[in-house]
């Protein structure tokens, strides 16, 4: 089942097998669906995912007027680096996917590995902060139960 903001560069795919406590989770940044469709434990990601650090570096205020110093510092200085890079599921361990807020905006980066350091261009989506919390809400829901009467008529419109 797949999670989108209205304009589809942001969203999850996740796919529950019932019973077996794994399931297949995959990102969508930018538009473009990231991660391998292998089975994982996607337990920790809604968590990790809902409750992204909040920062204030003006070199990361969006849509990064500086990107490259803005990606730089991401991967660089630990005080950004550490707290903004998620671990999510095993299904994503050949990307490096960090996300934060910045003031009313949630911010996901993404980069695949290059021969075991993170690539210089990124896949960037930017989303409202609430609609962000509703996708990833939605997305988690959906894996906790399973069932699709949760889901109201608007949402129902959402989900592809």
């Amino acid at each position: 089942m797949k999670f989108l903001t209205n304009d589809g560069r942001f969203g999850l795919l996740v796919t529950r097998v019932t019973g077996s406590g794994v399931s297949r989770f995959q990102l969508i940044v930018a538009g473009r669906l990231i991660g391998n469709s292998e089975l994982c434990f996607a337990y920790g990601a809604f968590e990790e995912m809902a409750s992204l650090p909040r920062f204030s570096d003006e070199r990361l205020r969006p849509p990064f007027e500086k990107q490259e110093a803005a990606l730089s510092a991401l991967v660089s200085e630990e005080k950004l680096h550490d707290p903004a890079t998620l671990s999510l599921a095993e299904s994503l361990d050949h990307w490096l996917v960090q996300g934060f807020m910045f003031e009313e905006s949630a911010v996901m980066v993404a980069r695949p590995y290059e021969d075991g350091t993170p690539a210089e261009s990124a896949l960037i989506s930017i989303v409202g902060r609430r609609e962000y919390a509703d996708v990833v809400e939605m997305a988690r829901h959906y894996w906790a139960q399973g069932d699709r009467r949760f889901l109201s008529e608007s949402w129902q419109a959402k989900i592809i």
